[in-house]
């Protein structure tokens, strides 16, 4: 167990955790002092975590134990505004909901969820999420985002690990070698009252036998009294009578030919005094399959000839991928009045999916003076836009704007 292992552990995971706290709080300070304190602990504890323990999984519920503790992620800090694009929009999800996303990109294992204070949420609005994930980061993977905020962190070494030498073994303080020594005393005692008993109880046989010169009398296995198994504990149990009689019997084992006589632990198996017994090894679980990212980003070519429009989802990275969710687009026409005032006039809207990655349709122009849009996601249609508003009109969710030709 040498501190150079702890020292890798420390930067591989350190910058993870300190990223998912980050990506949930949007407090880059509060995320690296959390970070720093857990593996501050972990180095002092690092010979007991890497022998019995998952350290990974210790350092996380840790982290996210300190979250929860300190109220954070319940609000945002005020100022930052040079957070990263993912920070800004997670910071939008409500919390539990923006908990189970941060996982889901930090890709924990589903089953340890529960465990670190995600909830289960609904079908329609984890896909919401995703959904909205997508839209507010358009031609970016999520997971690239979340690697980049892995980078930069500050990292110390705890004191405690900083010498190379392997770390001593401690002696324990706890109660076992009292108890040892109460136990080995104990059963020295039963040992020379059972010598005791026996030899009476040959004496007073060999007296009762008539003269005569007969040979000596064998004791009997009957007549050797049982001794009761002691329990670490001083109770002991009721001793043999010199007559020969023996004591109720135990509960307990006990020495006897008819019975098994307990095999003593061979030196080296039993647990260092203080420490728990190890706990058995189990088959590690197989880690679920990596969660689905989406991969789509929409353009749209035109509008050409009569307002022909088309919307196509292509792939980012060399892959299409929906996840199971859908982009809409759409297209909308308006109609300058004598009021100044632009109306609505028509729209048009579609999602697109794996099943159909795009459409063709055509915009359908008003009269000379209106005004047209098209563009991507889930929008509402104002019914009347004013003049000096009509290039601000739907926002990042427009791809392209212009006037009706005359």
């Amino acid at each position: 167990m040498s501190s150079s292992d702890f020292r890798e552990f420390q930067q591989i995971w350190q910058p993870r955790i300190a990223a998912e706290i980050y990506a949930f709080t949007g407090d880059r300070a509060a995320a690296g002092e959390i970070a720093q304190e857990v593996f501050s602990l972990a180095g002092s504890r690092w010979t007991r975590l890497e022998r019995q323990e998952d350290p990974v999984r210790w350092s996380r519920q840790e982290a996210w134990q300190r979250v929860d503790e300190r109220w954070l992620g319940t609000s945002r800090p005020d100022g930052d505004e040079s957070a990263p694009a993912m920070v800004t929009a997670l910071a939008e999800l409500p919390p539990s909901t923006r908990r189970t996303v941060v996982l889901l990109l930090a890709e924990v294992p589903s089953h340890e969820y529960v465990e670190l204070g995600a909830t289960a949420i609904p079908a329609a609005q984890w896909d919401e999420a995703l959904e909205y994930l997508a839209a507010a980061l358009p031609g970016h993977d999520p997971a690239t985002l979340f690697a980049q905020l892995c980078t930069g962190w500050e990292i110390t070494v705890p004191r405690a690990r900083m010498d190379a030498e392997p770390p001593k073994r401690a002696r324990s303080h706890s109660l076992a070698p009292t108890r040892r020594s109460r136990r080995k005393g104990s059963l020295v005692a039963l040992g020379a009252v059972a010598l005791l008993v026996a030899g009476v109880v040959g004496v007073t046989k060999w007296a009762a036998e008539p003269a005569g010169g007969s040979a000596a009398p064998e004791v009997s296995a009957s007549a050797t009294p049982e001794l009761a198994w002691p329990e670490p504990s001083a109770t002991e149990e009721p001793l043999p009578t010199p007559s020969g009689t023996t004591a109720p019997p135990s509960a307990q084992p006990s020495a006897s030919p008819g019975r098994p006589t307990p095999s003593p632990t061979r030196p080296g198996t039993s647990p260092r005094p203080g420490n728990p017994p190890a706990s058995p090894t189990k088959s590690p679980t197989p880690s679920p399959s990596p969660p689905c990212q989406v991969s789509v980003n929409v353009t749209a070519t035109g509008p050409g000839s009569g307002g022909a429009l088309e919307f196509t989802a292509e792939a980012v990275g060399g892959k299409l991928e929906f996840c199971g969710t859908q982009r809409a687009v759409w297209w909308a026409s308006y109609t300058l009045g004598e009021d100044g005032v632009l109306h609505r006039a028509d729209s048009g809207t579609q999602n697109l999916n794996k099943d159909a990655p795009t459409w063709s349709t055509a915009i359908a122009f008003t009269a000379c003076g209106g005004a047209w849009y098209y563009g991507v996601n889930a929008v509402s249609f104002p019914d009347d836009i004013q003049v000096a508003d009509q290039d601000a009109a739907f926002g990042g969710n427009k791809l392209g704007n212009g006037a009706s030709p005359c």
